[in-house]
């Protein structure tokens, strides 16, 4: 069963922790609604709508891949809400959730840091799906709004 991923900060291409998705089948450029920041120590952190949460990441990769399959039988919608912004990023496409989820998990500090939720992102080809999000709810002081939707800026 496929994991969609989407990553915005040290996990894409070219960056230091992009060695974690060393095992993705496919990756491609994609959008996503919220405000990203970046935080004191250099790297970035979402924040979303919560109305825009469709689910929140479980201890099992797998029960959380047929989560994500079973709400994509449908489209997701997706629409940038007053007051955010567009987040541009990466989907990152795993085959073995099981495998490939837990050490990013563990990177991201799950769940005490940031929190893996299911969101609805836009992929470059205009198609709507949801996808696992590292998210934060609040950023801590000193945190730095990007105003162009990328990191680094």
């Amino acid at each position: 069963m496929m994991t969609e991923l989407f990553v915005y900060g040290t996990l894409k291409k070219e960056f230091p922790n992009h060695h974690y998705c060393h095992n993705a089948v496919n990756i491609e450029l994609a959008t996503i609604c919220g405000r990203i920041y970046q935080l004191p120590p250099g790297y970035p952190a979402l924040i979303v709508p919560p109305e825009n949460i469709i689910a929140k990441g479980t201890g099992s990769p797998v029960r959380d891949a047929k989560t994500q399959f079973e709400y994509n039988l449908t489209t997701p919608e997706f629409r940038i809400q007053t007051g955010w912004q567009e987040v541009h990023g990466e989907m990152v496409v795993f085959n073995n959730p099981d495998r490939d989820v837990p050490p990013i998990d563990r990177l991201e500090g799950v769940p005490r840091y940031y929190e893996r939720v299911l969101l609805p992102i836009r992929q470059a080809n205009g198609i709507i799906i949801a996808a696992w999000v590292y998210i934060m709810y609040r950023v801590p002081t000193g945190s730095i709004l990007l105003k162009s939707g990328r990191w680094p800026e």
